[in-house]
């Protein structure tokens, strides 16, 4: 069984992207889903622009802005769980992870916790992962 779970954590070693926002539809609904990904989008677009565009001029508003802009465009899960939901796929594509829940918990845990943090990398990621997908779909 330990064999088992270690094939399944390097198979596919980084988390899909799509996978994730599926995921969070499966265990929290689609309109949480919804609500938050789109909440989470808009909030840290408007608190981005918003330090840029403030009276107060400093390099830490710069900062904080570019984090908020940073943190907004991690939100691309909000484009794969709009999908999703329209298509009402999100028990089908995580079929494998469900049917093998407690290493694939850990895994995307760990991962989406790091990857949020660092900026951009969710959105190139997936931008990777949507590319690879759709040049295998067509051999």
């Amino acid at each position: 069984m330990a064999q088992q779970e270690e094939n399944i954590m390097k198979s596919g070693s980084v988390i899909n992207v799509r996978k994730l926002a599926a995921l969070d539809i499966v265990f929290h609904g689609p309109r949480l889903i919804l609500a938050e990904f789109t909440l989470g989008t808009v909030l840290c677009a408007i608190l981005g622009l918003w330090s840029f565009l403030s009276p107060i001029y400093s390099p830490f508003m710069i900062i904080i802005g570019s984090f908020f802009l940073w943190v907004a465009l991690n939100y691309v899960l909000l484009l794969f769980a709009k999908s999703i939901v329209k298509r009402k796929s999100a028990h089908q594509e995580m079929a494998f992870e469900l049917a093998h829940e407690a290493t694939s918990a850990r895994k995307y845990a760990l991962q989406t916790n790091s990857l949020l943090l660092v900026p951009l990398v969710l959105p190139q990621l997936a931008m990777y992962q949507e590319v690879h997908h759709r040049s295998h779909q067509g051999l």
